[in-house]
C-alpha cells in the first residue's frame, strides 16, 4: 500500500517538445509545399496571375511615391545600416555583445536559407515577365528577399528588446509585426514580387527568427574562442611603451668658449 502511494506521488516523466520546435517543423512543411506549388503548376500559380491582373499600381498611382519609398525599410543594406546603432547601444548598455551577435548570425543564416532557395528555383518577377510560371529562368524572385529580410530584422529587434525587457517591448513587437505585413504587402503593388513571393518571404524570416535559438549557443560558442585569442594580442599592444624621444641639444656658437673663431675646413667627399 505504501508503495503504491508512493508511486502515485511520483510525476511520470515525460518528455515535454517544445512549442518552438513544433512551429518550425509546421513552417518547414509549409515552406517545402509552397516551393512545390511554384515549381510545380498549382491553384497558388492561377491566385498569383489573379492578383497581378488587379493592375493596383494603376488604380492608385497616387501611392506610387511614398510606397516605392516605404518599402526601403525592407532593403537589406539601409534597413541594417539604420539599425546598426541601436544594436551598438544595446551593447554597450547591457555590457554584451549579444545583441550584436545575435543579428550578425540571423542576417547569415537568412542569406544563405534564402539565396540557396532563390538560385535553385530562379523565378522571374512581374518586371522581368508577364508569365507567373517562369521558373528555372535565372531569376531571383522567389522568395521574396525584401519580406523575408524584414521579418529577420525587425523580428530581431524584438526578440533582443524583449530578452532585456527594453521599456515599451510590446509596442517594438508589434511594430515588427506590422512592419513585416505592410512590406510585403506594398512589394505586391509595386509589382515588384508576386503574391507567393511575399508568403515565401514570411515564411523564410519566421523560420529565421525560430532558429535562432537553437543556433545561438554555437555562434556564441564561436566568437568566445575568437574572443579568446584577440584578446592578449590587445592587452600585448597596450604594454607596449612608445620610445622616448629626447629633443636634440643645439649649442651656441657665438659664446664664450665657443670655437667660432677656429678655421672650418670644409669637408671633403
Amino acid at each position: 500500500m505504501d508503495q503504491l502511494t508512493q508511486a502515485r506521488r511520483v510525476p511520470a516523466r515525460t518528455k515535454r517538445v517544445p512549442w518552438r520546435a513544433i512551429a518550425f517543423a509546421g513552417l518547414l512543411i509549409v515552406y517545402v509545399l509552397l516551393i512545390l506549388g511554384v515549381v510545380h503548376r498549382s491553384p497558388l500559380i492561377t491566385m498569383d496571375r489573379d492578383i497581378w491582373h488587379l493592375n493596383l499600381r494603376a488604380r492608385w498611382p497616387q501611392w506610387w511615391s511614398f510606397l516605392n519609398t516605404y518599402v526601403m525599410l525592407g532593403q537589406r543594406a539601409p534597413s541594417t545600416i539604420v539599425a546598426l546603432p541601436w544594436f551598438i547601444w544595446m551593447c554597450w548598455r547591457f555590457r554584451s555583445a549579444r545583441p550584436l551577435l545575435t543579428l550578425g548570425t540571423a542576417l547569415v543564416v537568412l542569406n544563405i536559407s534564402v539565396g540557396v532557395v532563390k538560385v535553385a528555383t530562379g523565378r522571374q518577377g512581374p518586371r522581368q515577365t508577364h508569365k507567373v510560371y517562369d521558373v528555372f529562368a535565372g531569376g531571383d524572385i522567389f522568395p521574396s528577399g525584401h519580406t523575408a529580410n524584414t521579418v529577420a530584422l525587425y523580428g530581431v529587434i524584438a526578440m533582443v528588446a524583449c530578452y532585456y525587457r527594453v521599456q515599451f517591448h510590446k509596442l517594438v513587437t508589434i511594430g515588427a509585426v506590422f512592419l513585416s505585413l505592410t512590406v510585403g504587402l506594398c512589394t505586391i503593388y509595386l509589382d515588384t514580387h508576386w503574391l507567393t513571393d511575399v508568403l515565401g518571404g514570411w515564411v523564410a524570416g519566421g523560420l529565421v527568427l525560430l532558429a535562432l535559438p537553437t543556433i545561438m549557443p554555437y555562434a556564441e560558442r564561436v566568437y568566445d574562442a575568437v574572443a579568446r585569442r584577440i584578446k592578449p594580442r590587445l592587452r600585448r599592444l597596450r604594454r607596449v611603451r612608445p620610445i622616448a624621444i629626447h629633443p636634440l641639444r643645439v649649442e651656441q656658437l657665438d659664446g664664450p668658449g665657443s670655437d667660432s673663431g677656429r678655421e672650418r675646413v670644409p669637408a671633403q667627399l
